[in-house]
């Protein structure tokens, strides 16, 4: 392709600026809506971390029944993998904890992680300022040092003096030894880390699953190797501590792939529709073409005519389509630096902060080049096309002056009218996966609404810790500051609870066994989510007792253990009975845990809005299982935000030391919690509709070529006495005929997809017949309307006009 034929590509372009703008724009929004969502694939899901050989950094994950995963281990088990597998390089452990920064009198919340010494090595991370860990840090008494985040040291001033100064976290001095680069974000929304000093108690726990264990593989060991070796340990270890769960599984998880399960779904999903709104404009853009070269006919026969070879003519099409494309592949990555934006800054940070990647989500140089180079193909294919297209043409019958009436082939016709049924039933699939998408989040908020979330403020709340937990400090905090909180003006109820509803973050999951009923091997033991909570959380959150009665204040650490049961649970493991009076305990058949009596049943919560259902959940009174860090939810008689002062001034009078966080009303953590799902079926939406313009650009472009190439065709018609009625009538017909085409086609495929959709989404899509019909009857509507002015101009026909060159 010469220079010559470029110039002279952009000066015939210009020359036709309508079909330029229309062709550019049409090109524009499939290669735009492809490297938008490429652009969030691609922090989210490629590289959520930038950390050096990132697929050499693995989680050790273990497995359990009821396809149950569990990420944190028990502190002896990370410790004797660490030190027997020999498949890491390097390995840490580590676990988020709450802290309490004291500064000036007052008392902040700061967001931790307590991590072994070599937890930044294990990362290949570095401080900007100062340094990491040192070996022995994480023993006791040698413990009081923190690394701070860039963020975090920016909100306390951007001070590199900081260096060497003390923070008072949790009543104890840490000394701050390193600041990390902006770039650092592991785990998640971490503003500080301190040594992770465990116990001896602690590191011969093996039942509590309290800590994550990361490591990164060894030099020549592969990813299949090092999970044999680890299923191998794994086995030994259930040999040496009998105690512990039989049957186990461990296998080793990509760091990168830690939130899989909730991100491929719902964001490959996104990157398919992008993919069939490419697919869209492509036929669109073909028509366009194929409509261009019909007019362009006796212009390529001409320039054959004197002289100019097949070569040649394919060199100049294919430049104007090049060109076409690029032009298209600058304005569409112009545009998705503005969508990605937009897509970056739609949802709180109070949510996207636990997203690995997302602050990373932006076009840059490997999407800009992959966007080009999606451009040039484009260009080169549909160059291709145009000049086989124009190969077939007669340029003896171009150049005679009836040429227009002949110059589109049956078989031309043939390949337009499958493109336009090819439109339609893209648009389809595109307009139901929307439709499902929107009817989900729709049906998602339904659920949560239940809770009244608009009279409900929700905070968090941790009692420090400073060498441990303390139980009874913690219990007396928490049983004042419910009654201080229930005695506040406005507020009408007050409770505990471990893990909010919409909080999107899973329940910790926990065998346990029933009492009467056959012994079961240790990795039998049914599972059941375990949330802590207390009196008056039930009736803070609507959730209805259904049967016995609610925990109180008679609950207590020296009172028989009780437990309240869901629903769901209820009728999966007492069917046929009441479970009122039937006594459980935690953890497997030969654990020393406490039996507790079943005392209600309580109504189903869907946790988080990917469970298809809600789950089995006990639920066991704080003051029995006391957690220092919880969830406090007050209902009020009027703005919940009203009363935040007066709870802050309460805690406060408790306890100097402990701090409040995620200070929001419920109705902001359901929308916090749907947002990834409302920007989705937003982004579907936008699809959608761009797929429901195309399909009816498609519809008339085809017609409207089909009319004025069958000119002479309804002039004679209407010479031989028919009337306008008829050639409106034949030509809709048509019309019907393609669209009722698109829909045969789109229709089987926007079911399967739905299926697919209903199983892939987690339960937030289900198949729905109205939203199927509905679609159909709008697609079908969409394509008569654009069909109906090329089949009206067809009415205007003058006879003698029409057979003037006959």
């Amino acid at each position: 392709m010469t220079w010559q034929n470029v110039r002279l590509s952009l000066r015939a372009l210009a020359k036709r600026p309508g079909f330029t703008v229309v062709a550019v724009l049409t090109l524009a929004l499939g290669i735009g809506a492809n490297t938008a969502v490429f652009s969030v694939v691609n922090a989210i899901i490629l590289r959520p971390y930038a950390f050096p050989d990132l697929d050499r950094l693995v989680l050790v994950r273990e497995g359990g029944d009821e396809g149950a995963r569990q990420i944190r281990l028990a502190a002896a088990d990370a410790i004797d993998i660490w030190r027997e597998a020999g498949i890491f390089a390097g390995a840490t452990t580590y676990r988020y904890r709450q802290l309490n920064m004291t500064a000036r009198g007052e008392v902040r919340p700061v967001q931790g992680c307590a991590a072994s010494s070599g937890f930044f090595d294990v990362l290949g991370a570095r401080p900007a300022l100062g340094r990491a860990f040192l070996a022995g840090e994480d023993e006791p008494g040698r413990d009081e040092v923190v690394v701070l985040s860039h963020g975090f040291w920016k909100r306390l001033g951007a001070d590199p003096g900081l260096l060497g100064r003390t923070l008072e976290l949790d009543g104890r001095p840490h000394t701050v030894v390193g600041i990390m680069p902006r770039e650092f974000d592991y785990p998640a929304a971490v503003e500080a880390w301190v040594p992770l000093s465990l116990s001896a108690e602690e590191k011969r726990e093996r039942v509590r699953k309290s800590v994550f264990l990361l490591g990164r593989l060894a030099p020549l060991v592969s990813l299949g190797q090092a999970r044999a070796v680890l299923q191998s340990v794994a086995r030994r270890l259930e040999q040496q501590h009998p105690e512990t769960p039989a049957g186990r599984t461990m296998t080793l998880l990509r760091l990168r792939e830690e939130l899989y399960e909730y991100t491929v779904p719902i964001f490959s999903l996104l990157q398919a529709a992008a993919g069939f709104l490419l697919f869209l404009a492509g036929a669109n853009l073909t028509n366009l073409l194929f409509a261009r070269l019909v007019g362009r006919q006796r212009e390529l026969a001409i320039r054959t005519a004197l002289g100019e070879s097949r070569g040649g003519l394919m060199r100049v099409l294919l430049a104007e389509t090049t060109m076409l494309s690029v032009v298209a592949g600058a304005v569409a990555a112009f545009v998705s630096v503005f969508t990605v934006d937009l897509i970056r800054t739609s949802i709180s940070t109070e949510y996207t902060k636990w997203i690995p990647g997302w602050d990373r989500i932006r076009v840059d140089g490997t999407v800009f080049a992959v966007t080009l180079a999606l451009a040039v193909v484009l260009g080169i294919v549909f160059g291709v096309a145009s000049a086989l297209h124009s190969s077939q043409a007669d340029p003896a019958a171009a150049l005679k002056q009836g040429g227009r009436a002949t110059s589109g082939g049956s078989g031309k016709g043939r390949v337009r009218a499958f493109l336009v049924v090819g439109q339609v039933a893209l648009a389809m699939v595109l307009l139901v996966g929307a439709g499902l998408m929107i009817n989900g989040f729709l049906r998602l908020t339904g659920v949560y609404q239940g809770f009244d979330p608009a009279s409900v403020l929700t905070l968090q709340v941790a009692v420090p810790e400073p060498r441990g937990p303390d139980r009874a400090r913690v219990l007396a905090f928490q049983d004042e500051l419910l009654r201080r909180v229930a005695g506040l003006p406005g507020v009408r109820s007050v409770g505990l609870v471990s893990n909010l509803p919409a909080s999107n973050v899973n329940n910790p999951r926990t065998p346990f066994t029933i009492e009467g009923r056959p012994a079961l091997k240790a990795g039998e033991a049914p599972l059941a989510d375990l949330q802590v909570a207390s009196d008056g959380l039930f009736r803070t959150l609507t959730i209805p007792v259904l049967d016995g009665r609610d925990f109180s204040e008679q609950d207590g650490p020296e009172a028989p253990r009780v437990v309240l049961v869901s629903r769901a649970m209820a009728a999966r493991f007492w069917p046929d009975r009441s479970p009122l009076g039937q006594s459980l305990k935690l953890g497997a058949p030969a654990s020393d845990q406490p039996w507790t009596t079943v005392v209600g049943v309580v109504g189903d919560v869907k946790q988080n809005w990917w469970d298809p259902q809600p789950r089995p959940t006990l639920y066991m009174p704080h003051r029995q299982l006391a957690r220092a860090w919880m969830n406090v939810a007050v209902r009020t008689s009027s703005d919940p935000l009203a009363s935040v002062p007066a709870i802050r001034a309460a805690a406060q009078g408790i306890d100097p030391e402990v701090a409040l966080r995620d200070i929001q009303p419920m109705d902001g953590l359901v929308a916090d919690s749907l947002a990834i799902v409302r920007v989705m079926g937003m982004l579907m939406t936008v699809f959608g509709a761009v797929a429901l313009l195309l399909s009816a650009v498609g519809v008339y472009g085809v017609m409207a070529h089909a009319v004025a190439q069958r000119t002479q065709e309804f002039g004679t018609r209407m010479a031989l006495g028919a009337s306008p009625r008829d050639v409106l009538r034949l030509v809709l017909g048509q019309v019907f005929r393609l669209s009722g085409g698109g829909l045969a086609v789109g229709l089987p495929v926007a079911i399967a997809l739905s299926q697919g959709m209903a199983s892939l989404v987690f339960g937030v899509v289900s198949v729905e017949l109205p939203v199927l019909a509905g679609f159909t009857a709008v697609l079908l509507v969409v394509g008569l309307a654009a069909g109906f002015v090329p089949a009206w101009r067809a009415t205007r026909v003058d006879p003698v006009v029409a057979l003037r060159y006959e």
